[in-house]
């Protein structure tokens, strides 16, 4: 009899299954003109008399599948006569529509987009969103006194597109593994491989007056190689791709770049609307309307809103993605779905938010990275107002745990749904590969490629770009130098190198120990020596990073200094965005190739050790710094930290002191800076990077204790040097810079015919520095300072900048090949200084953008 239960048990299960299989229709097809036979591609999908549908893809495939499926689906696009096909519920069927070049009506207007200019005048679906635009700020959450929500969400990462013969390749001879993990897609039959998932769980909480709305990061679980990424930093750049999308936004920030939301106040002048359709579904009458961007190049979208019919005109439900003409790197193609619901209070919540992007390195249908976030909302709550600490802090994301740190038990809680099987893979799959010798080969490889180092175990040696490059002074230089990896430990670094120089015949060697309190890093403290050459002007650690292509500069370089330091320092990161950093050192100056300290004393000559030894300035310091930077993130690299540009400013003020007779110093001086960095946004007309500073002196000194302008040589264009400006050419004890540039990230070549189809982007920018320099520190007037420098011909290199500010334009095009910047720079001011560049001068740089 139990096992008559079971059987009958088991039966029903399958029976019940069956059942739901069957409810579920399934439709894959391909749109294409009826006349050409060519495809077309966004070309609007749905279940006739409701919102469930989808798009054709830049190849006229589509996919789309509902248990609440009816018995026609239609296809509409602009320009064409719409299309019913039938449709057998329940199943699994491929139907491809054929369209026909016609019109489509809308209400008293007929549009036809080949023979009719589109007009904003009298087209009642720009009425309609017009009335969006109207109504949104009291529909959208905001309108709210407060919210607060639990919000979990899931990236995953998939190669997909992968090729028959791929696991046949020599390259995947070791790595048969991962094929045990290849899924195939439901959508469009292809292969896919999971190879990355980071999970997150939030709980986020909103106060309208004064405005702030802060995520408390609970958790956050990611599959990655430890050894060779910064997990923490992995997960702030993909909190940077995968922002939170707001249609509600004017500006929506997706990819690092600003994209003009469809119902953004500027809307009508961006996009083109057009009524598609008008629906029932659950007793509510819904306005469905197509739209795309006027210009196809424009950060915009082509999709489908759906709107309600009554005073609300509030969005219920979009889908869009991005067209085949956009200015856009690496990414083939980007679908957005979001749907709403109306709460108790007449405000409209998400309900569902899904963004996938299909990256390419190489446009084609090539192997590839698909990517899909998925973000699911819990638990809300409304105007409940929480204790004001709840709300302060100028961070909008607070890390409460890091990345790792909680339990499987937590996860089993956190979550708002299962892991599917193929994210559940992907923690078995990374647990397996990352033990595969031929893996740990590959990653070597990409590291040396990347970053220049090679792996050995617990150490590294590199950057191997060092290893050979030439000066005026030094000649020939050699280097060999390497770091410790994490294997060796997570807490300590420790780095260092020897390098030699044929034709100064002198050994230069330096080394950092340092110790991070925290695993994000960002509380450390630092030791240091160093003994080596650097231009005038440039900081010691950039100097330390010359490579083989610092080697070609452009004039004359033969004055460099000798340094020799040693000091420490410490930095803490503090709540609400500040952090700082106290330190001190001891240096040697000496002067090298054709520099002279002597007090007094013209001198050209080139010295030997014991002359640049009489010569040596000696300096102690302590620094104090304060640095402000909102929301500020940072990416943990193998060779240092990089700042993750937001809308934020970052605030950063320096104060030095140096100390006379501590150490044998020679001199006593205070120095004071602050510098104020911001990104401004200006869609869709790109953004704009602005830089300004002032330093202050007080004291008497030499010239190589002013304040020296970084000047550039060298045939790199360096966003924070000023580009034609010699080094050591100017000094200062009081000097303001303003620097700014701007991005159209294509708003402008993508308008012009033919070189739209490169993707280039234009930039602009400016630079100027003002400043001067007291008779306290003027060589000219005081025999116990060193006379300016001057060139070997006797020639005066060196001057005091005047009210006359120094400035330079440049006018740059970027993403060349997807990664190449190039810029022609002028000098506009202090034409007739000798040696000063003349005319306009081209500058690379390296710059991959999205």
């Amino acid at each position: 009899m139990r096992l008559t239960y079971i059987t009958v048990f088991i039966i029903g299960m399958i029976l019940s299954l069956a059942a739901s299989a069957q409810n579920v229709t399934r439709i894959r097809g391909v749109v294409t003109d009826a006349e050409t036979g060519e495809v077309l591609p966004f070309v609007n999908i749905s279940f006739e008399g409701t919102t469930i549908g989808t798009t054709s893809n830049s190849d006229g495939i589509f996919y789309i599948e509902s248990d609440q499926a009816t018995t026609s689906l239609k296809a509409s696009y602009i320009g064409y006569d719409p299309q019913l096909r039938p449709v057998t519920l329940g199943a699994s069927q491929k139907i491809d529509f054929q369209l026909t070049e016609g019109s489509l009506e809308l209400e008293a207007v007929t549009i036809s987009s080949k023979k009719l200019r589109y007009r904003n005048k009298e087209n009642p679906a720009v009425t309609i969103i017009q009335k969006v635009i109207d109504n949104k700020e009291k529909n959208r959450m905001e309108s709210l006194d407060y919210y607060e929500y639990n919000k979990y969400e899931k990236v995953e990462f998939d190669f997909n597109n992968i090729p028959e013969d791929f696991k046949e390749k020599r390259i995947m001879r070791d790595f048969q593994v991962v094929f045990d993990y290849v899924d195939t897609s439901d959508i469009n039959g292809k292969t896919y491989l999971p190879i990355f998932l980071r999970e997150t769980s939030s709980q986020v909480y909103y106060r309208k007056n004064p405005e702030r709305e802060v995520e408390y990061r609970l958790g956050t679980k990611l599959t990655g190689f430890e050894d060779y990424f910064d997990n923490q930093g992995i997960s702030y750049i993909l909190d940077k791709l995968y922002q939170d999308v707001d249609i509600y936004d004017n500006n929506m920030s997706i990819l690092s770049q600003r994209f003009v939301s469809p119902i953004s106040s500027l809307a009508p002048l961006t996009y083109q609307f057009y009524i598609a359709d008008t629906l029932v579904e659950n007793d509510e009458k819904l306005f469905k309307l197509s739209f795309q961007p006027r210009n196809k190049n424009s950060l915009a979208f082509i999709g489908n809103v759906f709107i309600t019919t009554d005073s609300a005109y509030a969005v219920k439900k979009i889908d869009m993605r991005i067209a085949d003409d956009i200015n856009l790197n690496f990414v083939e193609d980007m679908f957005i779905k979001q749907e709403f619901k109306k709460n108790e209070y007449d405000a409209y919540v998400l309900k569902t938010d899904e963004v996938s992007m299909d990256f390419s390195v190489i446009d084609g249908n090539g192997l590839g990275i698909f990517g899909r976030r998925t973000v699911s909302y819990n638990d809300l709550i409304y105007n409940q107002q929480r204790v004001d600490t709840i709300y302060t802090g100028n961070e909008l994301v607070k890390e409460v745990n890091l990345v790792g740190d909680q339990s499987d038990e937590f996860w089993d809680g956190a979550r708002h749904m299962e892991l599917s099987k193929s994210e559940k893979g992907v923690y078995a799959l990374n647990e397996e590969v990352e033990e595969l010798p031929a893996f740990k080969r590959l990653m070597n490889i990409m590291t040396l490629l990347v970053i220049g180092y090679q792996d050995f175990n617990k150490w590294s040696i590199g950057p191997v770009g060092a290893f050979v490059s030439w000066n005026q002074i030094e000649g020939t230089r050699f280097r060999f130098g390497g770091m410790t990896t994490e294997k060796f430990s997570r807490r300590w670094q420790i780095e260092g190198y020897g390098a030699y120089g044929l034709k100064d015949e002198a050994w230069k060697y330096a080394g950092v120990v340092s110790h991070y309190f925290t695993e994000s890093r960002l509380d450390h403290i630092r030791v240091y020596y160093a003994n080596d050459l650097m231009n005038p002007g440039e900081n010691l650690q950039y100097s330390l990073d010359a490579n083989a292509f610092s080697s070609f500069r452009r004039g004359v370089n033969d004055k460099m200094i000798y340094t020799e330091r040693m000091g420490m320092s410490f930095g803490r990161r503090l709540k609400y965005g500040f952090s700082y950093s106290i330190g001190g050192s001891i240096e040697n100056l000496r002067p090298g190739g054709v520099l002279s300290f002597e007090p007094g004393v013209i001198d050209t000559t080139i010295k030997d050790e014991d002359e640049r030894k009489a010569q040596e300035i000696e300096v102690t310091e302590l620094t104090a710094g304060l640095r402000f930077g909102p929301n500020e993130k940072f990416y943990q690299g193998r060779t240092g930290m990089v700042s993750i540009p937001n809308e934020y400013p970052v605030v950063q003020f320096k104060y030095w002191h140096g100390f006379k007779g501590v150490f044998d110093a020679d001199y006593s001086y205070d120095r004071f800076q602050v510098n104020v960095s911001k990104r401004f946004y200006v869609s869709p007309f790109g953004f704009t990077d602005v830089n300004v500073g002032y330093t202050q002196l007080w004291g008497k000194v030499p010239y190589p204790l002013l304040t020296l302008p970084r000047g550039n040589q060298s045939y790199s264009y360096l966003t924070y040097a000023f580009n034609m400006m010699n080094y050591l050419e100017f000094v200062s004890d009081q000097q303001f810079n303003f620097q700014v540039t701007h991005f159209f990230n294509g708003y402008i070549l993508n308008k012009v015919p033919l070189i739209k189809k490169l993707k280039l982007r234009s930039i602009i920018g400016y630079k100027m520095l003002w400043g001067s320099l007291s008779d306290v520190n003027n060589p000219d007037l005081h025999d116990d300072l060193a006379p300016y420098p001057r060139h070997a011909d006797g020639e005066q290199a060196t001057y005091a900048l005047t009210r006359d500010p120094y400035m330079e334009a440049s006018i740059g095009v970027s993403n060349i090949f997807k990664f190449m910047r190039l810029d022609v720079v002028k000098r506009i001011s202090y034409l007739e200084r000798p040696n000063a560049p003349q005319g306009w001068a081209l500058r690379m740089k390296v710059r991959i953008e999205f």
